[in-house]
């Protein structure tokens, strides 16, 4: 939320945090170890200053949003794999070298006007799109913010954005530009091409063994096992210790005579509905209904039918006018009714089937109500058992014996690589468990972890009873994918020789289609084509080679579903430039904002590069190692 509070400021604060991020990742290298600071100071650019507990607040912030976005809590080691850290760090950086100039340059802003930016901004307006004191304090207090903590930030995002709009504010990118950017988004291309699988080329003969072991040792790497860990699974889940059978049918009875409707179905009746603007043209037809003529015959006076004037087979809380709903569900089936007066006009409707209400006896739904009762029972004990266990590992017992206490299953998987696959290469079953995976390989053996959580109730404990360390493989080991292998990469080479072979003659002027039927082979014509957009016909790295030349070039490329492809550019299509366009205007925007970031992010640099960033590494180090979602 606090992001988007920031990007509701300004649309021109998103190019700013866009060119901060851009930064983040270069940060690590220009960062030095620092002393004799403050212990709450993390880092310091010029007279600006990164708090510890800044980083932390940023930092857990970003690591609960990423989740978010994935679906699955972050441990630290991934958290650290995708260089959050780095990337926090660096715009709190950025951002301080932004506070930096401002200081310097003496830029500010008065209350007042900060007060109208605040309640100019959208996070905080109620329903009536007006600001909302109450809103602003509850999108604060669920940022864990104080009104002084943000109004501080605000005051300084806005000196930052005087900043920026005074170095970038008015740029725009020069015409040329843009119609090289319009030639190169919008210009379209065919090519003729042919695909060469692995049936164009002779079956490759079985490698000696000599070129089987050249080419193992080569790729020895790619056949390295990887480090595989047993461990030992106590999973303490509902629906594994819930016992439906133990519920009597009293228990059962009781939960079916609360809840009499939910096993049932609503009367459900099929209506059509003739509808008026003209009082006399509706009193009109009543009479001819009640002269005899069908409602049928008056549907299709109208040159409508039936589909056309149905409104379905419905409940009476599906019907939105009380005065249908009454009328239909009142009246006989196969009936017509009188004229019906509704706050929409007029309205004669037919009554079709009745689908009466019907409850499915206890009988019928009793299996499915103790199991539900046992579920619920079964979440209960998981809780209590939990409890228990954690106590038990306290006292210093292990899972077998816990296991046997409870009587709970304990469960053993001999071996286990990162990825959840077992020494055959297939995929271990394991608990619905995001995190076990990750938990046990940052865990030794003889190490006591914390439960992880299976499913939305249940829990897993788990131990690591042995590591076997990853090791390379020898070629007895693995001689079939090594010889599947070594198959494939000579059909491969053979497949580049051919292709190549027949672009040389396209080059030296043979003609595509006599070089095709020759090789038996299909010539095919694309369709039109950008450099961003095809119809997956074309692997990408042919796409690229179409752009590199003009009509008639010949390039080769993987095919899109393996193999080699050999193409000439047939055509080359450029759509006209119009600047008024919105398709130039919309581009113009875009190059606006690349050449703005670029060149905030050069000025952040050199500030940055100037001042010289200066991060306290041990701070840092116990910030990421401390965090609140661990």
């Amino acid at each position: 939320m606090l992001t988007a509070l920031h990007k509701r400021a300004g649309g021109f604060v998103a190019k700013i945090f866009i060119a901060l991020l851009v930064l983040s990742f270069g940060i690590w290298g220009i960062a030095d170890i620092f002393r004799g600071f403050r212990q709450d100071t993390l880092a310091q650019v010029g007279d600006a200053e990164v708090s510890t507990q800044r980083f932390m607040t940023a930092y857990s912030r970003e690591v609960q949003n990423f989740s978010q976005r994935i679906g699955q809590p972050l441990s630290r080691e991934q958290a650290a794999n995708l260089g959050l850290p780095g990337q926090v760090l660096g715009q709190l950086v950025a951002e301080a070298a932004f506070d930096h100039v401002a200081h310097n340059l003496k830029v500010g802003i008065s209350g007042g006007e900060l007060v109208k930016q605040i309640q100019a901004n959208p996070a905080f307006r109620g329903p009536d799109g007006r600001f909302d004191r109450n809103r602003l304090a509850q999108v604060l207090y669920n940022n864990q913010l104080t009104e002084d903590m943000y109004v501080s930030q605000a005051r300084k995002l806005a000196e930052r954005r005087q900043v920026a709009e005074a170095l970038s504010g008015a740029i725009r990118p020069p015409e040329a530009l843009l119609q090289a950017a319009h030639r190169f988004r919008f210009e379209q291309r065919t090519v003729n091409y042919v695909e060469l699988t692995a049936e164009s080329v002779p079956p490759v003969a079985a490698p000696s063994d000599a070129e089987l072991v050249a080419f193992f040792t080569d790729h020895k790497a790619d056949y390295r096992a990887p480090e595989y860990r047993k461990l030992a699974l106590l999973p303490v889940i509902p629906a594994d210790i819930a016992k439906p059978d133990d519920v009597s049918d009293d228990v059962a009875r009781t939960q079916y005579d609360a809840n009499p409707n939910r096993f049932g179905t609503t009367e459900r009746r099929q209506i059509w509905q003739l509808t008026y603007t003209d009082a006399a043209k509706a009193a009109e037809d009543e009479k001819k209904i009640k002269d005899g003529t069908s409602f049928e015959d008056l549907v299709a006076e109208k040159g409508l039918s039936l589909s056309d004037v149905n409104l379905g087979l419905l409940t009476k809380d599906a019907v939105l006018d009380p005065a249908i709903a009454e009328a239909a569900f009142s009246a006989e089936a196969d009936s017509v009714s009188d004229v019906i007066n509704t706050a929409f006009g007029q309205r004669i409707i037919k009554v079709g089937e009745i689908k009466p209400a019907a409850n499915k006896s206890f009988d019928e739904v009793k299996d499915i109500l103790k199991k539900e009762i046992a579920q619920d029972d079964a979440e209960h004990e998981v809780l209590s058992l939990h409890d228990e266990i954690e106590d038990a590992r306290a006292g210093g017992a292990t899972l077998s014996e816990i296991s046997q206490r409870f009587s709970l299953p304990l469960n053993t998987i001999d071996a286990i690589a990162r990825d959840g696959t077992g020494p055959d290469g297939k995929a271990v079953t394991l608990p619905d468990s995001d995190n076990l995976l990750s938990e046990a390989f940052q865990t030794e053996p003889g190490d006591e972890a914390p439960p992880v959580q299976v499913g939305r109730r249940g829990y897993l404990w788990f131990d690591v009873t042995d590591i076997t360390p990853a090791r390379d493989r020898t070629l007895d080991e693995v001689r079939e994918k090594v010889v599947a292998d070594w198959t494939a990469d000579q059909t491969q080479k053979k497949l580049v020789a051919q292709a190549d072979e027949m672009a040389a003659k396209l080059k030296e002027g043979a003609d595509f289609a006599s070089l095709a039927t020759a090789s038996e082979m299909e010539l095919k014509a694309s369709e039109p084509f950008s450099r961003d957009r095809n119809d997956n016909t074309l692997s990408a790295q042919a796409v690229t080679e179409a752009f590199s030349g003009p009509t008639g070039y010949v390039a080769t490329a993987d095919g899109a579903n393996g193999g080699r492809i050999v193409l000439q550019v047939a055509n080359i299509t450029m759509p006209a430039f119009f600047a008024e366009s919105d398709e130039m205007a919309q581009l113009d925007d875009e190059l606006s904002q690349m050449l703005q970031t670029s060149l905030i992010s050069q000025f952040v640099t050199g500030v940055q590069n100037a001042l010289g960033v200066k991060v306290n590494q041990a701070a840092l180090t116990s910030a990421i190692g401390n965090r609140n979602d661990q």
